[in-house]
């Protein structure tokens, strides 16, 4: 097997991650290379490879570097891998503001870098807290590194336009999906009916405040002496605002309705988890949580969304059923209906077609 063990080899693709979602991570890498040539691809994760959540880390084109930013021995490495690289992509830009501003004064780095957008750093990238006039620097840090790259890729189509619009670039506007789950390996996981006479409700898929948990609990709060269990996954994100979103829970439901997720679960036991929810509630507004709604709008399970939110116009323009937030203010009959979906729409099948996702990485690899 290929090994690259010198910071001074030159690199073709340069993929960095920053760690922050294994399920992508794990998927993305394997996908890279099980389908092309594993000598062109490198991988830095800004992480430690003692992390219980990668599986990665037997391929020899992936190292480790958790100190990239904070010890200046793995920083300088980092910094000589960027030197080496022909190409750089940036899965998702969650670097401190220092690290940008390293970059954007470096141009020959700017002229070689995509930044393959995840939903927070293309929505949700503006400083809010902090004196002024620091935060309109480091806004402008940020806006200067996001508007400098030579190609940007989209991960969902309805994001293409905000790219344009938010960040326009010189370069090319590509779009590629990842995809943790293809449908063959999501039919593998599939168990036996869970048939319990309770209707299993996923809220959220992280302790993110873009997923407004605590009014969405508010409103369920009616139904809390009926046959539910709420599912609320809390195990990453703003762990203090998991904590918020816990106690408020267990103010308004008894325990017994409630099943509060902490730990990180390995991707086949998430699956497995997934396929036994019946409905799954996002008030959400923005592109975000993509591998949990996509994976349920497969398993044609009811999801809930705000009918002016993003997800809802996209998903309901391409043929593929979701149902308004609004629904929580009337009945429960209505509520726990059945998805009358007996298939995922073309839009949800083909996102998890891998020799799809392959072609679509394929034309950013040779165009970027």
């Amino acid at each position: 097997m290929y090994t690259m063990s010198k910071p001074n080899e030159k690199i073709k693709y340069l993929h960095i991650w920053n760690g922050s979602n294994y399920a992508t991570i794990n998927a993305f890498t394997r996908l890279i290379n099980e389908n092309f040539e594993p000598t062109e691809h490198f991988f830095i994760v800004r992480d430690s490879r003692d992390n219980p959540q990668q599986t990665i880390s037997h391929y020899d084109n992936v190292i480790w570097l958790a100190g990239a930013e904070s010890e200046k021995t793995q920083r300088r490495e980092f910094f000589r891998r960027l030197e080496r690289a022909e190409t750089i992509y940036w899965h998702a830009m969650g670097w401190y503001w220092t690290t940008q501003l390293r970059l954007i004064l470096k141009p020959r780095f700017m002229k070689k870098s995509v930044w393959v957008e995840w939903g927070r750093d293309l929505y949700n990238w503006k400083r809010t807290d902090g004196l002024p006039l620091r935060r309109l620097i480091i806004n402008n840090i940020y806006k200067r590194w996001h508007r400098g790259v030579k190609a940007q890729v989209a991960i969902f189509p309805a994001d293409e336009e905000v790219l344009k619009k938010e960040f326009p670039i010189k370069g090319t506007v590509y779009y590629a999906e990842y995809c943790a789950a293809t449908a063959d390996f999501t039919d593998s996981l599939k168990p036996e009916p869970l048939d319990d006479g309770k209707t299993h409700i996923l809220l959220g898929h992280s302790a993110t405040e873009a997923c407004h948990h605590i009014r969405v609990l508010e409103a369920l709060e009616k139904w809390k002496e009926k046959p539910i269990i709420i599912h609320i996954p809390l195990n990453y994100g703003n762990l203090d605002y998991g904590r918020q979103v816990k106690k408020r829970a267990a103010e308004l439901f008894p325990e017994d309705k409630l099943d509060i997720i902490e730990e990180k679960m390995p991707l086949e036991d998430y699956i497995r988890f997934l396929w036994h929810i019946d409905i799954g509630i996002f008030d959400v507004d923005r592109q975000i949580a993509l591998g949990n709604i996509c994976r349920l709008l497969y398993m044609c399970k009811k999801i809930y969304l705000p009918e002016e939110s993003l997800l809802y116009k996209f998903f309901t323009d391409n043929n593929t059923e979701v149902f308004p937030l609004e629904m929580l203010k009337g009945e429960f009959d209505d509520f726990i209906k059945p998805s009358q979906a007996v298939k995922p729409s073309d839009y949800i099948a083909d996102g998890m077609d891998s020799g799809k996702i392959i072609n679509m990485w394929k034309k950013v690899f040779e165009g970027a």
